[in-house]
């Protein structure tokens, strides 16, 4: 069976190599043809074609049923990690659009999720926070997470799984590149 987002199964399998070669091949044809360049793009194509997949996965498997975006539980997840947050800073921590913030906090509020309160000093400031029933369904969608996490790293060996994290944190610690 093939999704639309990824491929499954054996003959999923096939189709991703024949998109790797496919993809090298159209850049070697534009004029790619540094190796180290073929392997970063397959790399980031690679990550942002799984990124799609986790997160369709996530929100049907896990927020959706528990009445929950994607957004919602990242939303959710930095609040339970730093505590109360000023409402400008969510995006930051989260990963979301202060577009999809807005939307996401005013669904989370209505459902009695977190709570948001006017900073004394500053009335025009919001600090957010998550309330018992909000914490409550956090770790009801963490423990349904790491469920398909898990499913998902099933393929990888211990220290497969550990060198990826650790390549992975490498990439997304390291400040933005300067423009060419």
């Amino acid at each position: 069976m093939t999704d639309t987002v990824g491929e499954t199964g054996a003959a999923g399998a096939g189709r991703t190599r024949k998109f790797s070669e496919l993809l090298r091949h159209h850049h070697r044809e534009v004029g790619t043809t540094d190796p180290r360049d073929l392997d970063a793009i397959e790399m980031v194509t690679d990550l942002t074609r799984l990124e799609a997949r986790l997160t369709k996965d996530f929100e049907k498997h896990v927020h959706r049923p528990l009445g929950l975006t994607w957004a919602g539980f990242r939303i959710l997840n930095a609040l339970w990690v730093y505590g109360p947050l000023p409402q400008q800073d969510i995006s930051r921590f989260s990963g979301s659009t202060r577009a999809s913030i807005s939307s996401a906090l005013a669904t989370l509020e209505s459902r009695g999720l977190v709570a948001r309160e006017r900073v004394e000093t500053d009335r025009r400031q919001l600090t957010v926070e998550l309330t018992d029933e909000g914490r409550e369904t956090l770790r009801k969608a963490i423990e349904a997470q790491t469920r398909r996490e898990r499913a998902w790293t099933a393929v990888l060996r211990d220290d497969q799984l550990s060198e990826l994290v650790h390549l992975l944190r490498t990439l997304v610690n390291q400040e933005t590149p300067a423009d060419d």
